[in-house]
């Protein structure tokens, strides 16, 4: 709701934007499967603009989710011979796993781009879990700053993507109505 601050004090009224349905359209089952979607299509967005900012940046490649992959399902000779797919078998179940908890928040009625930023923070977190557990990684402020700004705007894109898509689909919100 918007606020508006004047001398006698802060008043919310509500408008158009403001107002989203009460209750979710869909039920919990189906909000989880809206969320592994929506997690599918947040990972293709975050590979997307990966492959965009390497072809301005030309940075190379980081292995870091590859090896991950491959040292918790311990296929580590299938790494050598095909580690951009295991890349890919990392970030994509990744945003699998955590689609499924961006739906339940659109389910619960916490939406809107905030609601995707706290989303990207569980996103990371859960990356940096199973990437230290695996001991391929190392603390993500120990990190160059590029390497921080690089994956903090990659896993927002993944963030936005996921959280437009299951505010969209579960709760009924645009966002840019």
């Amino acid at each position: 709701m918007p606020q508006y601050h004047t001398a006698a004090g802060t008043f919310s009224h509500v408008d158009e934007k403001s107002m989203y349905p009460r209750f979710p359209r869909v039920t919990m089952g189906q909000a989880v499967a809206i969320g592994l979607g929506a997690g599918i299509a947040g990972a293709l967005g975050m590979a997307l603009s990966n492959t965009i900012e390497q072809l301005f940046t030309h940075r190379p490649a980081s292995y870091v989710p590859g090896r991950t992959a491959a040292t918790h399902l311990n296929l580590s000779s299938t790494f050598g011979r095909h580690p951009d797919l295991m890349n890919h078998l990392h970030h994509f179940g990744m945003g699998l796993l955590a689609g499924p908890l961006r739906a339940l928040m659109s389910y619960y009625g916490v939406i809107g781009p905030v609601a995707s930023f706290l989303h990207t923070g569980a996103r990371i977190a859960m990356d940096q879990v199973v990437e230290n557990g695996a001991g391929v990684s190392a603390l993500p402020w120990t990190w160059p700053i590029n390497e921080q700004v690089i994956d903090l705007v990659h896993k927002g894109v993944y963030g936005l993507v996921v959280g437009y898509l299951c505010d969209r689909f579960v709760r009924g919100v645009d966002w840019f109505n």
